[in-house]
């Protein structure tokens, strides 16, 4: 495009970031970016912010995304934190994940998203004590988060599927074929680490596991 004397704009960039971002090209990245202002006069906006984010969060450079945020020319959204906290799980990084956590929280008060995500984030390092902290906050704060839910259209009508649904007419059908499932899963190695409880105290147990009876408990693949 340069070779022919196009001049890109907003748009062209933000498809070569997102080229960057989905093929882990981070000095790429890096360059094309701040070539926006350098050599094409144009002043990055929250799109192109959230590419880069994106970037640097995929490969793990999480410092240098957080930067990025700090520094950006508007006000971060919870898009960009977001962001930012899924890399933090991927990741492992419990403290940085818990400030975009708080940034997020302070831009969606209600949303149960980023509360989800950090307890995950704890349970995987047999944090119990932090489990139980957030969700005690949730509590606190009045924050609900909404069951899983799938659903699948037979014969043009809509079947839809919550997590620990007790009220859906053929639920005997779908538990048996689910504990036939679950039992298959486990003859080939599968293992859940849902019940591993006996890391903390017998008087946190029994909230734990209501904790994650509650839906509130998932994994983000």
């Amino acid at each position: 495009m340069l070779a022919y004397g196009e001049k890109p704009d907003h748009v062209t960039m933000i498809g070569v970031l997102c080229a960057c971002s989905h093929a882990s090209l981070v000095e790429e990245g890096r360059l094309y970016f701040s070539s926006m202002i350098k050599n094409h006069s144009l002043i990055p906006k929250k799109d192109h912010y959230y590419r880069m984010v994106d970037l640097l969060a995929r490969v793990g450079c999480l410092n240098e995304a957080r930067n990025l945020i700090e520094t950006m020319l508007m006000n971060p959204d919870a898009v960009v934190w977001g962001s930012l906290l899924a890399a933090c799980k991927v990741h492992g990084e419990i403290e940085m994940g818990k400030h975009a956590t708080e940034k997020l929280l302070e831009i969606e008060p209600r949303n149960s998203g980023p509360y989800s995500l950090l307890s995950n984030m704890y349970v995987e390092v047999g944090r119990w004590g932090d489990v139980v902290r957030v969700r005690k906050v949730m509590r606190k704060q009045g924050v609900i988060k909404q069951p899983g839910c799938s659903w699948i259209e037979v014969q043009k009508k809509v079947n839809v599927f919550l997590a620990k649904d007790n009220r859906h007419p053929h639920k005997n059908q779908i538990y048996s074929v689910l504990k036939m499932l679950t039992k298959q899963m486990k003859l080939v190695g599968y293992i859940s680490n849902a019940n591993d409880f006996e890391v903390y105290d017998e008087q946190r147990k029994s909230e734990l596991r209501s904790w994650i009876m509650d839906g509130c408990y998932y994994k983000v693949i």
